[in-house]
């Protein structure tokens, strides 16, 4: 039953994902002739992620109450739809409009699949499992692109929407008839712990900056390295293959890094992930050519895996701590969103008082500081005991 459940995911997930990665180069371009720039370019890709921050942490609580499946298929559902209104767009502001509504059903279908990995992976293997499924997300991120960029080339900027609405439609299809209700939820909501304890806890809020500052970098990176990537000569295609090797990259490099986070310090691994994070983004205004900037992508795809599936699994047993792992996960997904939120908004500001290039080196000051707070954070979690929930339970079990 758990392959069944682990496999449904993972598809309907993977094809979701992949209609996002479409648009994931263009959007920036499409904006543009729009009439975005600077701060109006930031609220569109902020917008996004504003609706996921206000619905996740609702959402992810709803699904430990009442269940995973009924808020994946809602949320595909809106998802499909969502993804042809950008086609009715026609100024800046219903352009943001839609965005965040698309964020909205977003909101409803990640977090809760990472919960339902996280609810049936076996313990001592949540950096394995967790790792495995985000391949989902980043190869689906990462074919997208490669695929999108050629589309728009050839068919026009409207062609990416259009299959992104017909492969959430698909992804909605293996929802409805493969993903079943284990019914978990009916053992563990009267065992729940208050959202209060959930956020107060110095290891989920490390999870949770550690998930900040990485998606902090990515908020720069997403909307503003196409414009340097134009500047450097590339075309469409080539941005569309540029934005792919990174997350393909990361994609990859998930289940190695899966396999080594159940075996080492995931705190360590995390922060280590943050630092290379920061050196990444701070490096790009110094590549002056498109195959500098590849061989920089590459970088950016490894640090970016170093520490995501230690971070994952380090929510996944704060999840079953509390016997919320909806709410867990969805706070954890919050993250996220609060550095997609908050890295446009600044990056469109700097970028037009300052320039583009001061746009990757104040961000990487930021994630720097980020990894100071994550640091503080551990030290806490490790004073009041709590980091002990990611011992190695074949390890408790000899030494009791």
């Amino acid at each position: 039953m758990h392959r069944r459940v682990y496999i449904a995911l993972f598809t309907a997930v993977f094809a979701a994902t992949m209609g996002v990665g479409f648009i994931g180069p263009l959007l920036p371009l499409y904006a543009r002739d729009l009439g975005a720039a600077g701060l109006s370019l930031g609220l569109i890709f902020s917008g996004f992620s504003v609706a996921r921050f206000i619905f996740m942490p609702v959402i992810g609580r709803l699904s430990d109450r009442f269940g995973r499946k009924p808020f994946i298929v809602v949320g595909l559902a809106l998802f499909a739809g969502f993804s042809l209104a950008y086609l009715r767009v026609d100024s800046i502001w219903s352009l943001i409009v839609v965005r965040t509504l698309h964020g909205a059903a977003s909101g409803m279908v990640v977090p809760v699949a990472q919960a339902y990995v996280g609810d049936i992976a076996p313990k001592g293997r949540e950096g394995r499992m967790m790792g495995t499924f985000m391949v989902s997300l980043f190869t689906a991120f990462g074919i997208g692109p490669l695929l999108g960029g050629p589309l728009a080339d050839r068919f026009g900027l409207g062609a990416p929407f259009y299959a992104m609405g017909a492969l959430t439609g698909v992804a909605l299809i293996l929802a409805l008839l493969f993903l079943p209700e284990l019914g978990l939820h009916k053992e563990r909501w009267h065992k729940r712990a208050r959202l209060s304890a959930v956020l107060r806890d110095p290891l989920v809020l490390a999870a949770v900056l550690f998930r900040t500052a990485i998606s902090f970098g990515r908020g720069l990176v997403i909307p503003f390295l196409p414009f340097v990537a134009e500047e450097r000569g590339a075309s469409l295609s080539v941005i569309g293959v540029l934005l792919a090797t990174n997350i393909l990259l990361a994609g990859f490099m998930q289940i190695p890094f899966g396999r080594l986070a159940d075996r080492v310090s995931k705190p360590l691994l995390m922060g280590l992930g943050i630092f290379a994070s920061a050196a990444v983004i701070f490096s790009i205004p110094y590549c002056t050519t498109v195959p500098s900037l590849f061989v920089l992508q590459t970088a950016t795809g490894i640090s970016l895996a170093l520490g995501l599936p230690a971070a994952l699994a380090v929510t996944a047993r704060c999840g079953d701590r509390f016997n919320g792992m909806g709410t867990v996960m969805s706070v954890f997904n919050s993250g996220m969103s609060i550095g997609l939120i908050v890295a446009p908004l600044i990056g469109g500001l700097v970028a037009e008082r300052l320039g583009l290039d001061f746009v990757f080196k104040s961000g990487a000051m930021v994630v720097l500081a980020g990894l100071g707070v994550f640091v503080i954070l551990i030290s806490r979690a490790r004073a009041s005991g709590v980091l002990a929930c990611l011992d190695d339970p074949e390890e408790d079990a000899s030494a009791g």
